[in-house]
């Protein structure tokens, strides 16, 4: 079998078998994620979408949960048992610490995430705001930032400048790049 020739950049690559993309990284194999990336019709791909796990965040929380109460329950259980409490005392301080425990965890978690998802927005709201009142401005602040960033001047002005034309994409771009600021697929948040 020929090796896999790499789709000229005028084609849009822009669908891959994720998991086989992922296989061919694992094992360095630059044959295998051109194959992963060229799934569609012909070598060219149709399809622009690409998931990717959003566990990230929901693993942190339950580790950090789970250490919580396993170290409380631990604590507050060789402390009655020092105290020689009967075992019924023993269950209903376990049960009653996981419950709270389990209770401020996801009460906490829920609130912290309603008040970062409030404060990504009133963010987001600003940028468009300045976008739509000094657009000059916003592009300049992108140039600065790709030419910090290591990209010629001349070629950070003409990106920036071909990207601001598109208001909904622009201001997403400035969320990820200027603020490191999460972008919700479909830009709003719940």
């Amino acid at each position: 079998m020929d090796a896999p020739t790499q789709p000229q950049l005028s084609e849009p690559l822009m669908d891959r078998d994720l998991d086989a993309a992922r296989a061919a990284f694992a094992s360095g194999n630059v044959d295998a994620s051109i194959e992963a990336h060229s799934q569609a019709k012909g070598g060219l791909v149709l399809n622009a979408s690409e998931e990717h796990s959003t566990a990230g965040g929901a693993i942190k929380a339950i580790v950090f949960g789970g250490l919580d109460g396993i170290l409380t329950a631990f604590a507050i259980m060789a402390g009655a048992t020092g105290a020689n409490l009967t075992p019924q005392a023993l269950l209903a301080m376990g049960v009653s610490n996981v419950l709270a425990d389990a209770l401020a965890m996801g009460a906490g978690e829920f609130l912290s995430s309603r008040a970062y998802n409030s404060y990504v927005r009133t963010e987001r709201d600003r940028e468009a705001w300045e976008l739509e009142n000094y657009p000059r401005g916003e592009i300049m602040e992108m140039i600065d930032l790709f030419e910090q960033r290591g990209m010629a001047r001349e070629d950070a002005e003409v990106v920036i400048t071909r990207m601001a034309k598109y208001k909904e994409f622009f201001i997403n771009l400035m969320m990820t790049e200027e603020l490191s600021l999460p972008v919700h697929r479909d830009s709003h948040f719940t």
